[in-house]
């Protein structure tokens, strides 16, 4: 989905250098080619966000204020796997009746399925997805709809071929070296649960799946509420689905999604026996009327279907820059969380503390 309607998913992007200013000449010379030159092979090129059929890229396209916004669109033609099965099999049984024979050859079956792929797949219309990215130029970010390895690799790929600048995803580990100076491995990454005395390496968790956990016991710790800011006071719940994992013996996550699962006796089961928060649902809330949630992805900061607060702008370009503006604030919020999160984790005294109460947290919790 673009980034100027409904929720969004997405991912962050660090780009190290300013694109260049010529970008959208540079994404027109890469622009998606006409349906018809799709054949036998994916296509990659660039649209505008207005639609996957627009290749007019030019700067007043694709700029809206202090943004550029525009798409990577794969198109591809497909055989279904049941018409290309029952051609080959209604050209096999023509042979045998043809021929007499009993059986049809593994080379000849295997030159039947390429003769029927080339006679099916010119017949086939075209399938075409996209990939929406959001630049703003004024924080050197990248937002990527693509949250899955691959396509982020392919977009990654892309836009570096066609800008010379290429976008690095705010992982944990990268976020906290780039962003804020810290190195991950002098993150501590404590062992909360009350049973356990000598953590196992193996139940350690990375470092997004400690820092989600440790939300969650700030979140309640607080009462929901979120130390005054700059940009005001927001309050946080994280909420189920409830994804909890661990990489020692017996089962590697639990999965809790019904009732109220941050209460429930197998979100304290799970903690009790050492297992990391890998994804929940995240709210935030500022004012009366201001509401962002979404499902985050610890180990990628992968955020799924980011609902935005109601805006009050009318024309479209004054609806994206009020929705980019909210995307900004959360950004701001949650990776200002994440900062804290660091320096306490790489402070001894404070993770010592943090750990001794967390304990008692994960002990004492009720259950329902």
């Amino acid at each position: 989905m673009p980034f100027d309607q409904g929720n969004i998913t997405f991912r962050v992007c660090r780009l190290p250098e300013h694109v260049p200013q010529d970008l959208p000449a540079r994404l027109a010379v890469a622009a998606a080619r006409p349906l018809e030159e799709v054949v036998d092979e994916p296509q990659w090129g660039w649209v505008t966000a207005r639609h996957l059929l627009d290749i007019n890229i030019t700067e007043e396209s694709i700029r809206f204020g202090g943004y550029y916004h525009f798409c990577l669109r794969q198109a591809e033609r497909r055989i279904p796997a049941s018409l290309l099965n029952a051609t080959c099999k209604m050209e096999e049984y023509a042979r045998l009746a043809e021929t007499g024979a009993d059986r049809i050859s593994k080379k000849e079956r295997k030159a039947i399925k390429e003769e029927a792929r080339e006679h099916l797949l010119p017949q086939m219309p075209v399938q075409f997805g996209g990939t929406y990215a959001v630049i703003d130029l004024a924080e050197s970010l990248l937002y990527t709809s693509a949250v899955s390895e691959r396509p982020l690799e392919i977009f990654i790929e892309m836009f570096k071929k066609a800008s010379g600048v290429e976008p690095i995803p705010l992982t944990p580990e990268y976020a906290a070296a780039e962003l804020f100076g810290v190195d991950p491995s002098a993150v501590s990454c404590p062992c909360i649960s009350p049973t356990i005395e000598n953590q196992d390496p193996e139940l350690a968790g990375t470092l997004g799946q400690n820092f989600l956990t440790w939300l969650w016991f700030y979140q309640e710790a607080r009462g929901g509420m979120l130390p005054q800011s700059r940009l005001g006071e927001f309050a946080m719940m994280i909420d189920g689905p409830l994804s909890l994992v661990s990489q020692g013996a017996g089962a590697f996550e639990s999965v809790i999604r019904k009732g109220v699962p941050t209460i429930s006796a197998e979100a304290k089961a799970a903690l009790t026996v050492g297992k990391k928060l890998k994804s929940a649902k995240f709210i935030l809330a500022r004012d009366q009327n201001q509401e962002w949630s979404c499902t985050l992805d610890a180990d990628h900061f992968a955020f799924r279907g980011l609902k935005l607060p109601e805006g009050e702008a009318m024309d479209p370009i004054s609806v994206f820059e009020e929705r980019m503006n909210c995307l900004n604030i959360f950004y701001n919020v949650f990776f200002g969380l994440f900062e804290k999160y660091l320096r306490e984790m790489t402070d001894p005294a404070k993770t010592a503390a943090y750990q001794e109460k967390a304990k008692a947290w994960v002990a004492n919790r009720e259950e329902r």
